[in-house]
């Protein structure tokens, strides 16, 4: 027993160790834990120190940037905790998983354990990490555009911290509020809190930390419309991101720097700033600050070098619609996850309000979706106008090069906008059934893609039932139609003599049936269950968004409908929606 006690107090002299060398030597302060963890193999029953040396090892190697290795660490250090109940282990465990997936950028993953840190940390009553893990979920909550979540948790970690008179982690909240009420427009509370934030921080000499203070001063100095002081802000953060080799720091203040100066007229030091964030940027992958700086510098290029602008155009839009995508597909499953949690929360007395909160939220993405497409519509349809005159113009080979892959991707971009359009317009209309002419619906469909590839080539069969009533919402119908055609013409296999669509409608009792069939390429078994997912895209050939089975989706449960798909490789693909008849559509 006593033998025990002296390897446990070993072990933990050895993990404080550790925890002291790390401010200077990851590496030297990886090596004492690992010596730690092997002495407490020693140990015959798994216990609570077992758990927090392999929680310290999980912390050194995610800063190692060892990202496999540490989670792979905390998640054996949660299984331990959850055996033992070792409440801090779960905690400590829970909030390592948390901030690693949410520097993979993982973000919806990361929201359920940064959620149970704050819940351990606050039951065993550890303020400093109940600050730090509710200001990490706070980032969470902003960057899914729930900004009621996000102040709820950055003032609650304000409160515990001020409780504690903490200055550093005061500091940090400030800096964290000041970035958010920017986010909301309120320019002037952000800049009393960044204010608070830099006073904070110099007095307590964190100058590593300063850079990100006085780059978001920067900002919102710009927001205001002061610019030296915006410049001035930006020159002390890029030389403090410098002294401590925070690139990604070096590259945000270096592209902010560079749009001053353009807009001064300082053409070739704006130029100068951004070419070297961008060489920086490929190498760190630093995809955002990317093509921000692409199009900056398409901005300088344009007046005087139309093959070095249209490069630098080229690049933004296609880093661009990256970004996009991968933000709205976050904002999803943040809202997703969000729903879920709140879903495990709240017990049955309160369903109906949680139907109410997920109800809203979906309100909300839809909101976002329309007017995010639409303020896109505008610049889309200039640049297309653009297209069409630069087109006549340009006779440089190289630059045509350039331009055709710049004409490709704001195509694309349009595609993808039109049909975030359609989702949204799916919930806006107002329901108005009407008489459905289903052969009208259908010829037009066909007739409308005369103009893809091979179109030609295939043989359309309809088979709809004589007279056949139904009343629908027209929109809806064509919609779904609409989409089932184009699918089965895109994905038609061309190496077939014959290739086929048939579009098939009958009633059965209580519902109408839609049936396109297709001999095109099939789908691949281990897609079929996700086609209907949102930029899911079962096949890499097609020149498709991986929004349209989402809209068809979409639509049917607009209807109450429901869909299936049969699809075997080569073979080709059935596609059934059922739609209910309801009373008001007999009468």
């Amino acid at each position: 027993m006593k033998k025990a006690e002296n390897l446990i107090r070993e072990i933990k002299d050895l993990l404080a160790e550790a925890h002291e060398i790390s401010k200077e030597s990851i590496s030297n302060a990886i090596s004492l834990t690992e010596k730690a963890l092997f002495k407490s193999q020693k140990i015959k029953e798994k216990n609570a120190i077992h758990a927090d040396a392999l929680n310290q090892l999980s912390l050194l190697q995610r800063k190692n940037k060892e990202y496999a290795t540490a989670k792979s660490l905390a998640d054996r250090a949660q299984l331990i905790s959850n055996k033992i109940n070792h409440e801090r282990g779960k905690g400590d465990a829970s909030y390592n998983i948390g901030i690693i997936l949410k520097e993979q950028e993982k973000y919806s993953d990361a929201l359920p354990y940064l959620t149970e840190a704050v819940h351990y940390y606050d039951k065993i009553k550890d303020y400093k990490f109940y600050v730090k893990s509710s200001c990490l979920l706070g980032n969470l909550y902003e960057g899914f555009h729930d900004f009621k979540n996000a102040f709820l948790t950055y003032n609650e970690a304000l409160e515990e911290a001020e409780k504690h008179q903490n200055k550093d982690l005061i500091s940090d909240i400030y800096l964290s509020l000041a970035g958010i009420n920017l986010k909301s427009n309120k320019v002037s509370k952000a800049s009393q809190f960044i204010d608070k934030c830099i006073k904070l921080k110099e007095e307590l000499k964190q100058e590593e930390k300063l850079a990100s203070a006085y780059y978001l001063a920067g900002k919102i100095k710009s927001k205001a419309g002061k610019l030296d002081k915006a410049c001035y802000n930006f020159m002390i953060a890029l030389s403090l991101f410098k002294q401590y080799n925070l690139q990604a720091g070096m590259v945000e203040s270096m592209e902010k720097l560079g749009g001053i100066y353009f807009s001064e007229g300082k053409i070739k030091e704006a130029i100068d700033l951004l070419e070297e964030a961008i060489q920086i940027a490929e190498i760190r992958n630093f995809r955002n600050s990317l093509f921000k700086c692409h199009n900056l510098l398409f901005q300088c290029f344009k007046p005087v070098n139309t093959s070095k602008a249209l490069f630098h155009l080229e690049k933004y839009v296609e880093l661009k619609e990256e970004e996009n995508l991968k933000y709205i597909k976050n904002l999803v499953d943040g809202y997703e996850v969000i729903s879920q949690m709140e879903d495990i929360e709240k017990d049955a007395e309160i369903e109906q309000e949680k139907a109410s909160i997920i109800e809203k939220k979906n309100t909300e993405l839809d909101s976002f979706f329309y007017r995010v497409s639409h303020d896109l519509k505008g610049p889309i349809a200039s640049l297309l106008g653009l297209s069409e005159l630069v087109d006549k113009d340009i006779k440089d080979p190289e630059a045509r090069k350039f331009f055709k892959m710049y004409d490709n991707q704001i195509r694309r971009l349009n595609m993808i906008v039109m049909e975030l359009i359609n989702i949204t317009e799916l919930n806006y209309r107002d329901i108005k059934l009407t008489p459905i002419n289903f052969y009208e619906i259908v010829d037009n469909c066909i007739s409308a893609y005369v103009y893809l590839p091979h179109y030609s080539k295939i043989s359309f069969t309809i088979d709809i039932e004589s007279n056949l009533y139904f009343k629908s919402e027209w929109y809806i119908i064509n919609t779904i139609l609409q989409n089932l055609i184009e699918n089965s013409i895109k994905y038609i296999d061309i190496e077939k003599i014959n290739p086929k669509v048939e579009v098939i409608i009958f009633k059965r009792k209580d519902h109408v049936v839609i049936k396109v069939v297709d001999n095109g390429q099939g789908i691949e078994p281990e897609h079929q269950s996700k086609i209907f997912g949102m930029f899911y895209k079962a096949s890499e050939d097609g020149s498709g968004t991986g929004l349209g089975l989402f809209v068809l989706k979409r639509a049917i449960e607009r209807l109450k409908g429901e869909v299936s798909v049969k699809s075997e490789p080569k073979v080709g693909s059935t596609f059934e929606v059922k739609i209910p008849i309801t009373k008001d559509e007999v009468n």
